[in-house]
């Protein structure tokens, strides 16, 4: 059996299996070059604290200039604040003076954190703290707080 499979392999023309070979190296070349980008992209993962973070979510984007560069991943109550974590595709130039600022799509849409860039230097890091923040406020603190000033 072994026999017959080798001789019909013989068979064949040698520059067919030079153009099979060929086509298969190129094959694993294109899956390897093009699976790289869509596989794992790099993260810079952050944490930062806030004092308010009604509607903010797990999930919920991270954007700058508009677009989508992250995820919120973790919201924890902490002594101080709340403490924020999420990841930032590693592909985008974020300044280490960035301010993270709780935003809402709308009057009562959904909350994202926008990064409003400053102009430092480039986040290196793997691990980052954003230290400049500003909190949500939403329509309802803003009715309470109307109706605190008429008592």
């Amino acid at each position: 059996m072994a026999a017959k499979i080798v001789s019909e392999i013989d068979s064949f023309n040698s520059n067919l299996h030079f153009k099979i070979g060929l086509i298969f190296l190129l094959l694993l070349f294109f899956i390897n070059h093009f699976s790289g980008n869509y596989v794992k992209q790099d993260k810079i993962f952050f944490t930062s604290y806030f004092n308010y973070t009604e509607g903010l979510e797990i999930g919920s984007d991270v954007v700058l200039a508009g677009i989508d560069v992250g995820k919120v991943t973790d919201l924890e109550l902490q002594d101080d604040g709340v403490l924020v974590s999420g990841s930032i595709n590693n592909e985008y130039s974020i300044p280490s003076d960035s301010i993270l600022i709780i935003r809402s799509n709308g009057i009562f849409g959904k909350k994202s954190l926008l990064i409003e860039p400053g102009f430092g230097d480039i986040i290196q890091d793997k691990y980052y703290e954003f230290t400049s923040t500003k909190d949500s406020y939403s329509v309802d603190m803003f009715l309470r707080y109307l109706n605190n000033l008429n008592d």
